[in-house]
C-alpha cells in the first residue's frame, strides 16, 4: 500500500488499496481542506468505514483482525495499519448528523469489557441502544440507556429477560454527557463487584 503525505499533499493525499491498486483521495471540505482530525498532521479520511461483529484478514499485516475497516473498494485493512498509514476512521459528529438528518443509522460498539457478554454492537431502538443474546443461560435483550439515578442523567449497561417479567441486571453506568446524544467516550464504571475492566463504546455508522 502507497500513501502520499497528507501534511504535504494536503487534499490530494491518496491511498492505493494493496489487492486492487485502487485508489481513495482524501475527502474534502467545500473549502478544499482535508476532512480529518482537527489537526491536519494526525491523517486524512479517505471514507472507509468501520466494520464491527466480524473478522478479516488484513491485506498488510496478514494477520486474522477484529478490528477492521473496509475501503471504498470493498477490501479490508487492520485499524492499526490504515492509522500507520496515514488514515484516520471518521468518527461521529454533529456535522454529520446535521447532514443526514436520520439517526437511525447509528451504531454503538462495546468492547473490551470484563463482562464480556456485554460486548457487542447496538442498535438505535427507540431511544436506546439494544442487543440481543444469552445471559446465564436465558435469551435476554442487552441495552445502553438512559435513566436518573440518584439525581444524576446516567447511561446504564444493563440485560432484561425478554419476557420483561425479571428486573434488569445492571453492569455498568457512565454520565450523561448533555452536548451529545449518544454515549461516545463515555468513562464507564462498574456496576457490580467482580465486572471490571470497565468497557470502552464508540459510535458509528452503518449506513453509507
Amino acid at each position: 500500500m502507497t500513501l502520499s503525505s497528507p501534511s504535504l499533499q494536503g487534499g490530494n493525499a491518496t491511498l492505493k488499496c494493496p489487492n486492487c491498486n485502487c485508489e481513495h483521495h482524501a475527502k474534502t471540505d467545500v473549502f478544499g481542506n482535508r476532512k480529518g482530525s482537527a489537526y491536519s498532521d494526525e491523517g486524512s479520511d479517505f471514507g472507509v468505514l468501520e466494520l464491527f461483529g466480524a473478522t478479516a484478514e488484513c491485506a498488510i499485516c496478514l494477520e486474522v483482525c477484529e478490528d477492521i475497516i473496509g475501503l471504498p473498494c470493498g477490501h479490508c485493512l487492520c485499524k492499526s495499519d490504515y492509522k500507520r498509514m496515514g488514515g484516520i476512521v471518521r468518527a461521529f459528529n454533529e456535522d454529520d448528523h446535521a447532514n443526514r438528518g436520520e439517526s437511525d443509522d447509528v451504531i454503538v460498539t462495546v468492547k473490551r469489557a470484563g463482562k464480556k457478554e456485554v460486548n457487542g454492537t447496538y442498535k438505535k431502538d427507540c431511544n436506546r441502544y439494544t442487543r440481543s443474546a444469552r445471559y446465564n443461560g436465558k435469551d435476554v435483550e442487552y441495552s445502553i440507556e438512559k435513566r436518573v439515578v440518584n439525581g444524576k442523567k446516567m447511561w446504564v449497561l444493563c440485560c432484561r429477560s425478554e419476557d420483561g417479567k425479571e428486573d434488569p441486571v445492571d453492569f455498568y453506568r457512565a454520565a450523561v454527557n448533555e452536548t451529545c446524544e449518544y454515549p461516545s467516550s463515555v468513562k464507564w464504571v462498574s456496576s457490580l463487584i467482580g465486572m471490571g475492566p470497565a468497557p470502552r463504546s464508540e459510535v458509528s455508522y452503518f449506513g453509507g
